[in-house]
């Protein structure tokens, strides 16, 4: 499903957007497009992707909600009522947390867009404010096609890969992989330190391999490196948390990988990359 966020400090807006949008799902039946939200107040956007609690220290650790499929049309200035936290900080921050939404934000000079594209949100595109009547419709709908592309895209199953597994062959889904990682088991009474130099978790469960992560890291763009053990499949990331020092990435499959905070940032950056150049 994919759910379309609209936030601008222009109520007409909000409302002219949400009807297009409301009336293009009607006219293409579009099952797996919803409205989510439609407000003035960044601050709900935001609330829709992190989770705060408050540790026993008093301080709060943030944490992302599950991720959802988004579209968001976001305004770049929030006016008077917010005048510290405007669309590029907004983007910023979801960013912290999902790396995969589609972000248009809404502007309605150059000078913006440029700092925009400083800020490298990956946002898939824009929104002139300035825009009216079938201009605006075009525009809106043909976002919201790149967007399901988009979704259609990351969950089907699109891709095959192929592992060595010995004298075999095993192919997996790219959708069903979780993430690849370093044969970490140094004892050598341990009948697993001898089984491959990598490990495949994915749906059907964990396979070795007989390739180091390095050729993984070069065979496969689509999984991502996070720290010196692991390629990790973004589209099968469900929560980013870190607290102190140490980064977290939780799978669809319930596994918590644990790496350097450092190590996470870079990740996350690489996603967007990967991300606002389509392929993922």
């Amino acid at each position: 499903m994919l759910n379309v966020v609209i936030c601008d400090d222009n109520v007409e807006m909000v409302r002219n957007v949400k009807k297009i949008i409301e009336n293009t799902i009607l006219i293409e039946e579009y099952e797996d497009v919803q409205i989510e939200l439609a407000t003035t107040n960044p601050l709900k956007v935001l609330d829709l992707f992190v989770n705060k609690s408050k540790l026993p220290d008093g301080t709060f650790e943030e944490r992302a909600k599950t991720l959802k499929q988004r579209l968001l049309f976001l305004d770049i200035n929030y006016g008077d009522d917010f005048p510290s936290f405007d669309g590029i900080k907004l983007g910023t921050e979801i960013r912290k947390f999902d790396i995969m939404s589609n972000i248009v934000f809404v502007t309605s000079n150059g000078e913006e867009r440029a700092d925009v594209l400083n800020e490298k949100i990956a946002a898939l595109g824009y929104l002139k404010k300035r825009l009216v009547g079938d201009e605006l419709k075009s525009r809106i709908i043909d976002l919201l096609t790149v967007a399901r592309q988009r979704m259609h895209m990351t969950t089907s199953t699109r891709k095959m890969i192929e592992f060595k597994t010995g004298h075999s062959k095993k192919y997996v889904n790219l959708a069903d992989i979780y993430y690849i990682k370093g044969n970490d088991i140094k004892d050598k009474d341990d009948e697993r330190a001898n089984l491959g130099l990598t490990i495949l978790c994915e749906a059907k469960g964990i396979t070795y391999l007989k390739r180091k992560l390095k050729f993984y890291d070069e065979e496969i763009p689509e999984l991502v490196r996070l720290g010196r053990s692991y390629l990790v499949n973004p589209l099968n990331v469900v929560e980013i948390k870190t607290s102190g020092k140490q980064g977290y990435l939780t799978l669809k499959n319930g596994d918590e990988l644990s790496v350097l905070k450092e190590s996470l940032q870079v990740y996350e950056q690489e996603v967007s990359e990967l991300y606002a150049k389509g392929l993922l």
